[in-house]
């Protein structure tokens, strides 16, 4: 059951996502929409995620992991939303429950950060391993909880949709006091559980900016010509008639979509990816 036909509100008129609320929706919140966005909520929740990620940068930098890993800790997949993966345990845990640690462990043993690669959440999306669309959307949604619950308030009030008072059972990420503490909210429920909306404007099947778009559109095209300009090119096949062919398998067995391969790309040739990145967000 939808919200649209759960209330009797006709969903084209909807500003959040008609969620089905007995599954997930395979959506997730993309920071590229919030980018782009112009409304005053797009606008509010882009700055929170840009804030954290320089407050993250920054302890990083600083090697205060102790303190960046309490940070990580209290991230969790947020049910309320009914987006992503949060009631499918089959994905895996959530990104405080695994990802936060493994994140400080390979930022102590790495340069990443402080040597200046990841400078935004975009970066961040591109370079850091093992972390995928889902608990980046996590991360996100985490970040910019409270700012859905108000929203939520907001908009259950517009569209007369009962609520009741929950207590959280997770906390929330004050973006002014740089803690996490705990929070109430009169939200629509459904099952006796709380719901909250999320903005459509924010939400996309795919990111539109991603390692695997990146290594599509950029990197192995890049590969294929140094290839071709090579003269004794592994990856080459040559004709009597003066033809050159690349071998496009061969050459993705050795350079992999991983993000390692991102890595290793984007230090060797960091123009190319900002100039990349640069076209695809200010388009």
């Amino acid at each position: 059951m939808n919200i649209s036909a759960r209330y009797h509100i006709p969903a084209r008129k909807l500003d959040f996502v008609n969620v089905n609320l007995t599954k997930d929706n395979k959506l997730f919140i993309d920071p590229v929409k919030m980018k782009w966005g112009t409304s005053e909520i797009d606008k509010i929740c882009f700055s929170k995620i840009e804030n954290f990620v320089n407050l993250m940068i920054k302890l990083a930098r600083n090697k205060e992991y102790g303190k960046l890993l309490t940070f990580f800790e209290n991230f969790a997949e947020r049910n309320e939303t009914r987006l992503g993966y949060s009631l499918e345990s089959r994905y895996g845990k959530s990104f405080g429950e695994d990802g936060g640690t493994y994140l400080v462990q390979l930022l102590s043993r790495d340069n990443i950060f402080e040597s200046g690669f990841v400078e935004d959440i975009f970066d961040f999306i591109m370079l850091i391993p093992n972390i995928g669309e889902d608990k980046v959307s996590d991360f996100i949604t985490a970040i910019i909880f409270s700012d859905l619950l108000d929203y939520t308030q907001f908009q259950s009030e517009m569209w007369n949709i009962p609520t009741k008072n929950f207590t959280l059972n997770k906390l929330c990420w004050n973006s002014e006091s740089e803690i996490w503490e705990t929070r109430s909210a009169n939200l629509p429920f459904y099952d006796d559980k709380p719901i909250v909306f999320v903005p459509k404007s924010f939400v996309g099947e795919k990111y539109i900016f991603s390692h695997i778009k990146l290594y599509r559109d950029i990197i192995i095209p890049y590969y294929k010509d140094l290839q071709a300009q090579d003269r004794s090119g592994r990856f080459v096949v040559k004709y009597k008639n003066g033809r050159k062919h690349v071998l496009g398998n061969e050459l993705r067995k050795e350079y992999p979509c991983t993000k390692y391969v991102i890595l290793d790309f984007i230090k060797k040739y960091d123009y190319i990816y900002r100039e990349y990145k640069n076209n695809l967000l200010n388009t």
